[in-house]
C-alpha cells in the first residue's frame, strides 16, 4: 500500500513540473519586450511540441491559450493552427472550430484531417447539408476509410436521400472485415431498401445478414414481414416453420404462430389454421377464448358445422356476457338452416342487451327471418315465406330486400302486378343503390310478363344508365331488339353480354340464332360453344342438326 501511494506522488509531481514548465513557458512567451526575436522564447518546433502534448493530455484550455497567443504573432503557422481547431472541437466550441478550419484550407485546401474537424463540427451544428459536401470530398479522397464511409452514409440517410445512402452502405460492407459489422450494415440496407421499395435487394440483404447469424430472430421476422408484404405466403410460411426449430422466448413464439395461423387463413387452408390455432392455446400470453372462437369459425369454413358449433355453446356457456360469439353461435344455426335455433339465441340477447346492442340484434333478426322466407319461397311454401318476410318488417321496415324476396314471390305465383308493386317499393328504399340493378332487371322481367313493353324498355333503359356493362340486362335488350327485327342492335347486346359473362349461355344462343340467316359457320361455333357448357341444351342441339342438314342441300 505504501510502494503504491509513493507511486501516485511520484506521477503527481512530474506532472505538476510538465505543467508548471508549460506555464513558464507561455508566461515567457506573452512577457518578452523588445525586438521581435527576443519576444519568441519558444522555437517553432518546440511551440508544435507543446501544444501536441497538451492536445493529448486533453488540456484543451491550455493548448487554446497558447495556441492562440502564438498564432497573433505568428498566423501562418498552419499545424498550431489545426492543432487549435481540434481543441476547440473537443472543447464543443465549434464556431471557433470551424473559423480555424476554414482558415487552414485555404491554404491547405486538400488537408484531410482537418475537414474532417471540418465536417464533424457541422454535424454537431445540425448544419447536415454542408457536413454531407465535406465527407463526400472526404469520401472521394479516402475511399478506404471505414468511418468517413459510414459517416456519409449515415448523413444521406438522415436526410432521405436513400438511393445516395444505400449506395455508400454497400460501398462500407466491403470494406469492413469484422462479421457483427458487416450484420449490422446489411439490416441497415434492408431496410433502406424496403423503403424505396427494392424488394429484391432487401431480400438480397436479409439473407446476407442470416448468412452470418442464420438464427436470427428479428431478422427472420422482418424477412417474413416483407413476405407477407408482397403476398408471398408460401415462403412466409416456410420461414415461420424454420423459425420455430430455435425460436424459444414467449413473446416472439406467440408472434410465430399467430402469424402462421392468419397466413394459412389467408391462404384458406383451414386445416392448418385449426392445427396451428390447437397448438397455439399451449403459448402463453396467447387469448384462448378468442382462438377457440377462431377454431370454430374455422369449421365452420369446411362445413364442419356441428363440430363448430358445438365449440361456441362451450365458449357461450363460458362467457359472462357472450355478446358476440353467441352472435357467431346464431350465424352458425342459420348457415346449418337451424333458423329456430338462431331466433332462440337472438330474443335471449335483446333480454340483456345495451341500446347499441339491441339495435344490432334487431337488424339480425330482419335478416334472419329474410333467409327463413327464402329457404321456404325455395320449398314452394309461399304462404310461410310471405309470413316471415312480414315478421321481417318488425325489425327493419326499412330492408329493401324484404320487399325484393316479396316480388320473388308474387313473381313465382305469377302476380306480376303485386311484384311490380313490391319492387317499386324495394326500389324506393334501396336508398344506397346497393341492389339496383338486380331490382331494375326483375321490375323489366315483370313489365314483360305484363305486356307492359314500354314500362319493361323503360326499366332496361334505367339499368344500363346505371351498369352498362350489366350481362342480364343487356342480354334482355337483346331480346327486346330481335323482338322488334332490329336485328343490328340485338347483335350488339348480345355480344356485349357475352363480353361481360362468357357463361351467359342464353344470349350465345339467341345470338347464333341471329347468325343462321347470315353467318351459318358462326352459328354453328356458338351451337357447339352453347352445347359444351351445356350438353342438355336440346334447342342448341336441334337446331345445329338442322344446319348441318341442310349444308347438303
Amino acid at each position: 500500500m505504501a510502494d503504491t501511494n509513493i507511486i501516485i506522488i511520484i506521477v503527481a509531481f512530474v506532472v505538476a513540473i510538465g505543467a508548471i514548465y508549460i506555464l513558464y513557458s507561455i508566461i515567457l512567451f506573452q512577457g518578452g519586450s523588445g525586438k521581435k526575436g527576443d519576444e519568441l522564447q519558444l522555437s517553432t518546433k518546440n511551440i508544435l511540441d507543446q501544444v501536441e502534448v497538451l492536445f493529448d493530455k486533453k488540456e484543451y484550455a491550455l493548448v487554446q491559450l497558447l495556441a492562440t497567443k502564438y498564432l497573433d504573432r505568428v498566423p501562418s503557422h498552419i499545424d498550431v493552427r489545426i492543432y487549435l481547431a481540434k481543441a476547440y472541437f473537443e472543447d464543443r466550441k465549434y464556431n471557433q472550430a470551424i473559423r480555424q478550419c476554414l482558415t487552414v484550407l485555404k491554404k491547405r485546401p486538400d488537408d484531410l484531417e482537418t475537414r474532417k474537424v471540418l465536417g464533424s463540427c457541422y454535424i454537431r451544428k445540425q448544419a447536415t447539408t454542408k457536413a454531407i459536401k465535406e465527407y463526400e470530398y472526404l469520401f472521394e479522397h479516402s475511399k478506404n476509410d471505414k468511418d468517413i464511409t459510414r459517416t456519409l452514409a449515415e448523413l444521406y440517410r438522415e436526410t432521405d436521400q436513400l438511393y445516395s445512402s444505400i449506395s455508400i452502405y454497400e460501398v462500407l460492407s466491403d470494406l469492413l472485415d469484422i462479421e457483427d459489422e458487416v450484420a449490422d450494415v446489411q439490416s441497415i440496407l434492408a431496410e433502406l431498401n424496403e423503403q424505396v421499395k427494392d424488394y429484391p435487394a432487401a431480400f438480397e440483404a436479409y439473407k446476407r445478414r442470416l448468412g452470418i447469424y442464420p438464427n436470427d430472430v428479428d431478422t427472420n421476422r422482418k424477412l417474413t414481414e416483407l413476405y407477407i408484404k408482397i403476398k408471398n405466403y408460401p415462403v412466409a410460411i416456410e420461414t415461420l416453420l424454420y423459425m420455430l426449430t430455435f425460436v424459444t422466448d414467449g413473446k416472439n413464439l406467440l408472434w410465430v404462430y399467430e402469424t402462421l395461423v392468419s397466413l394459412y387463413v389467408e391462404s384458406e387452408d383451414y386445416e392448418k389454421a385449426i392445427e396451428y390455432s390447437e397448438k397455439l392455446l399451449d403459448i402463453q400470453g396467447s387469448d384462448k377464448f378468442k382462438v377457440r372462437n377462431d377454431i370454430a369459425a374455422y369449421n365452420i369454413k369446411l362445413n364442419r358445422l356441428g363440430e363448430g358449433i358445438a365449440i361456441l355453446e362451450d365458449l357461450a356457456m363460458m362467457s359472462q356476457n357472450g355478446f358476440d360469439v353467441t352472435l357467431e353461435l346464431a350465424d352458425a344455426y342459420i348457415h346449418q338452416k337451424e333458423y329456430q335455433k338462431a331466433l332462440e339465441r337472438y330474443t335471449l340477447l335483446l333480454d340483456k342487451a345495451t341500446p347499441r346492442e339491441a339495435k344490432t340484434v334487431n337488424l339480425l333478426l330482419c335478416e334472419l327471418y329474410i333467409k327463413w322466407a327464402v329457404d321456404m319461397s325455395e320449398q314452394n311454401k309461399f304462404d310461410e315465406s310471405f309470413e316471415y318476410l312480414k315478421n321481417a318488417t318488425q325489425y327493419n321496415t326499412l330492408n329493401p330486400e324484404i320487399y325484393y324476396n316479396v316480388a320473388k314471390n308474387n313473381y313465382k305465383k305469377k302476380d306480376f302486378t303485386a311484384c311490380v308493386e313490391a319492387i317499386n317499393k324495394a326500389l324506393e328504399y334501396d336508398k344506397q343503390n346497393e341492389y339496383k340493378s338486380k331490382y331494375l332487371l326483375m321490375l323489366s322481367e315483370a313489365h314483360h310478363q305484363l305486356g307492359n313493353f314500354f314500362e319493361e324498355k323503360k326499366a332496361l333503359t334505367d339499368l344500363l344508365k346505371y351498369d352498362d356493362k350489366n350481362p342480364e340486362g343487356l342480354y334482355r335488350v337483346g331480346l327486346m331488339y330481335t323482338a322488334q327485327h332490329d336485328i343490328k342492335n340485338a347483335e350488339d347486346a348480345f355480344k356485349r353480354a357475352i363480353l361481360y359473362n362468357p357463361e351467359l349461355i342464353q344470349a350465345k344462343y339467341n345470338l347464333a340464332l341471329l347468325y343462321e340467316s347470315n353467318n351459318r359457320d358462326k352459328a354453328k361455333e356458338l351451337y357447339m360453344e352453347v352445347l359444351e357448357q351445356d350438353p342438355t341444351f336440346e334447342e342448341a342441339k336441334n337446331a345445329l342438326a338442322d344446319l348441318s342438314t341442310s349444308d347438303f342441300f
